[in-house]
């Protein structure tokens, strides 16, 4: 009888001192979850100047230069400091006439893969920083698609 009533004590000990530990874990658990949600997080700092405008171009289908029967449809935008919406809309169109010649010279085996969109991406931005004398500061590619 002894035996059985030290059991059902350290049991009942045991049972308390797990209740005790679990709200004290429950309770943290909870001060931090409060110290999140009322944590602000930092603003993002931009990489462009207040003067950056980012200017949509008109869509652009060519056909590839090899194999012939491809097409590439590209949707892209250009980060550009301030200017004159008519001096935009000029170089924008001759940025787009730059991208038709690039992908008419270009065939489907450069764009595969990650590498092959990263080079598309840095030689369009290239060509269009030449272009524009350093007036655009990025071109961004925002839809690339080849049938």
């Amino acid at each position: 009888m002894r035996l059985i009533a030290a059991i059902v004590a350290l049991t009942l000990v045991a049972i308390a001192t797990g209740a005790v530990a679990g709200l004290q874990l429950f309770a943290s658990a909870q001060r931090v979850a409060d110290a999140k949600k009322s944590a602000t997080p930092p603003p993002l700092a931009s990489s462009y100047a207040g003067s950056a405008r980012l200017r949509k171009l008109s869509p652009i289908v060519t056909n590839l230069a090899a194999p012939a029967n491809n097409w590439a449809r590209v949707e892209a935008s250009m980060v550009t400091d301030s200017m004159s919406d008519e001096d935009a809309g000029i170089l924008a169109a001759h940025i787009s006439e730059d991208i038709v010649i690039y992908l008419r010279s270009a065939s489907v085996s450069q764009f595969e893969g990650a590498r092959g969109l990263q080079h598309l991406r840095d030689d369009l931005s290239e060509r269009a920083n030449i272009r524009s004398s350093g007036k655009v500061r990025e071109l961004i590619i925002e839809t690339l698609v080849i049938q």
